[in-house]
């Protein structure tokens, strides 16, 4: 398994993506709510600011989400050319 780990014949990414996919969207969502709170204790246009941490929630879990997806999307096209390639080989 280590030789497999140094030889990059086996991709740790895939596995602590969805780690990564959670702490984006616990730190996605403290940063709307603290856009939604810091709007309502600081006094200014609290719509805009209730506004802009609600837009903050919505895209950015969006974001991560696609982000995320796209880095997985990379390793399963990376496996499908390598089951490809195997199965093209000339023996």
């Amino acid at each position: 398994m280590l030789k497999s780990l140094l030889n990059f014949d086996q991709m740790i990414t895939p596995k602590i993506i969805t780690i990564i996919y959670w702490l984006g969207i616990i730190g996605v969502v403290l940063g709307g709510l603290a856009a939604m709170i810091t709007s309502l204790s600081l006094g200014g246009s609290v719509i805009g600011g209730l506004f802009s941490g609600f837009c903050t929630l919505i895209f950015g879990v969006i974001g991560v989400r696609i982000s995320c997806e796209l880095i997985i999307l990379s390793f399963n096209i990376y496996g499908k050319l390598k089951e490809i390639a195997d199965n093209t080989a000339v023996k």
